[in-house]
């Protein structure tokens, strides 16, 4: 082909027709920018192919992160559900009990069944550890401008802050459990219930109703500030969001 157009440049030369020749020059020029534009498409289109499929690859790991994180946070979400039910049946239980005629009285034959059933259930603890490699993977890169959705940019940048308010939550009620509950309930009694006095007493005592309230009121609050900080929402548009964009 560069052979074909020197031949023609020759050729107008020694005819001297010059106007032709710079005719052909201009056109030679324009064929040269074009074929660099089209080159330059090319390369700018080569390298979106890139970072799309850069994008897609980040999606995805964040798209699977987050559906491991839903699962345990619903798993989580019921677990403290029953503890929460567990300790309203022990609160009920408590007060129903005739201290005066602890043989006697008939709302006290299902007293210790009762206690056995719900009492550990109201103790347990599951905390959330959600999988966050890959939003910070990505936060703290350059590749971080690869996500084109604004909404799933605000809701990663997000995302830390709205889970340090429920975790904090949760280390609250944690730090009450290791902190203040079980010292207490180590120096007092054994978890199974015995006919031993000082037993009865601590159980019975206002202070062990205290920190059954304590850890029902902790509950309460890990299940509403997953909910009123948008925990689960969050969580939820996150999934949707790279779902839809990876089928794009």
């Amino acid at each position: 082909m560069l052979k074909f157009f020197r031949r023609i440049r020759r050729t107008l030369l020694s005819e001297n027709k010059f106007s032709n020749y710079f005719l052909y020059a201009i056109g030679e020029i324009i064929l040269v920018v074009i074929g660099i534009l089209i080159a330059l498409q090319i390369n700018n289109w080569n390298e979106h192919k890139k970072e799309r499929k850069k994008e897609q690859a980040f999606l995805k790991e964040i798209n699977l992160d987050f559906k491991s994180n839903k699962a345990q946070l619903d798993s989580i979400i019921n677990y403290n559900k029953v503890s929460l039910h567990a300790g309203m049946r022990v609160l009920d239980a408590i007060e129903k009990f005739d201290l005066k005629n602890p043989k006697v009285n008939d709302s006290n034959v299902h007293f210790t069944d009762s206690i056995k059933k719900y009492y550990p259930l109201l103790w347990r603890n599951k905390s959330f550890n959600p999988k966050n490699g890959s939003v910070e993977a990505l936060l703290n890169s350059s590749s971080f401008d690869l996500i084109k959705n604004d909404t799933l940019r605000r809701k990663l940048i997000s995302w830390k802050d709205v889970l340090g308010d429920y975790l904090e939550e949760e280390k609250f009620a944690i730090n009450f459990l290791f902190d203040e509950y079980h010292p207490w309930r180590r120096a007092n009694f054994d978890p199974d219930l015995t006919d031993d006095p000082e037993y009865i007493t601590a159980f019975f005592g206002k202070t062990h109703r205290n920190f059954i309230n304590q850890r029902c009121g902790d509950l309460y609050n890990n299940l509403k500030t997953v909910e009123e900080e948008g925990v689960i929402a969050m969580i939820d548009t996150i999934i949707r969001l790279t779902q839809a964009t990876n089928t794009d």
